[in-house]
Parts: structure tokens; C-alpha cells; sequence
């Protein structure tokens, strides 16, 4: 059976099943204040009619927070059309054993590419420290626009010179 509520009857089903649930949200199992807790429902099209199926049913009382990541999750889930595969709750739980049990836990880890640790930036103070001590002796690479690459010719000049470099963390 179908029951089309109406905006001012929502809060009274919200702290019913609040109620029911003992504050506890049922996507983060955590005790959740009345106030801080939506009653969610499966959206549908505006050129849709709510029906048996879920479109437009409430699911329940959650948190308001669980219930924005519920939202993104599912949106970008259709989005990148993974619903072509799966369907939403299939996708999750696979997700979630994925995350459990992956090559993480493999005694050679392999840590990929974009993950390499940043090259230091020199600070401009430190270059200009260099500058100084160089004194026109020699050619000084420029600083790169700002970037403070630290090049192997400004390693070995700071060597030469004998000034430490300093770096941004």
C-alpha cells in the first residue's frame, strides 16, 4: 500500500522510526540525535510516478551526513554508469570486500607513481643567500619561476659555496 504524505506529517514519521531504531543510524550504527537525522527516501524523475518498485518511497531515518554520502554514492554511481554492470547494493558490497582484501597485504608493496615523494622546493631566501655568496664569481641557474626546483647545478653551487639550503616542507 502506497501513503502520500505531506510535509508537515514528515517530521512525526522521522521520530517514529527514530524511535524504532533507538536514535541508532542504520548506515553508521552510531546514536544519532533527532536533530541531526533526515528521513531518506529513493529519489525518482519528475516524469515519474513513486511506486512499488522504491521510486519516491522513504527508506528510513538516517543521519544527515550519511545520508549526503548516500546521495553522491548513488548519483555518481549512475553517473559513471556503473549500473550497466551491477546493481547499487551488488557494486558496494563488492566494493567493500575489495577494500578488506586486496594487494595491500602482500609482502611487497608496490607504491604507485603519483605517490612519489615531492621534490624539495628551495626556498627563494636560500637562493638569494647563494646569489650572494656566488658574488658574480660564476653563472647562478635561474630560480624557475617561482617553482624552487632544486637542480643539480644549484646543488653543487650551494656545495661549492658552502650555504645551506633551506627548503619549504
Amino acid at each position: 500500500m502506497l501513503v502520500q504524505l505531506k510535509s508537515s506529517e514528515l517530521k512525526d514519521l522521522r521520530k517514529k522510526w527514530h524511535d524504532e531504531q533507538n536514535g541508532i543510524c542504520p548506515i553508521l550504527k552510531q546514536e544519532i540525535a533527532f536533530e541531526d537525522t533526515v528521513c531518506d527516501h529513493q529519489h525518482k524523475l519528475k516524469a515519474e510516478e513513486a511506486d512499488e518498485t522504491g521510486k519516491g518511497i522513504c527508506r528510513g531515518c538516517i543521519s544527515r551526513y550519511a545520508n549526503a554520502m548516500e546521495g553522491k554514492i548513488t548519483n555518481n554511481y549512475k553517473r559513471y554508469g556503473l549500473d550497466k554492470y551491477m546493481d547499487i547494493p551488488d557494486f558496494l558490497r563488492s566494493l567493500a570486500d575489495y577494500l578488506e582484501h586486496n594487494k595491500i597485504d602482500e609482502e611487497v608493496k608496490y607504491i604507485h607513481p603519483n605517490e612519489a615523494p615531492s621534490k624539495p622546493k628551495l626556498k627563494k631566501a636560500s637562493y638569494n643567500k647563494l646569489i650572494k655568496a656566488v658574488d658574480g664569481k660564476q653563472k647562478v641557474p635561474d630560480f624557475k619561476d617561482k617553482k624552487g626546483n632544486f637542480t643539480k647545478p644549484l646543488q653543487k653551487l650551494f656545495e661549492k659555496y658552502d650555504v645551506t639550503p633551506e627548503f619549504y616542507k
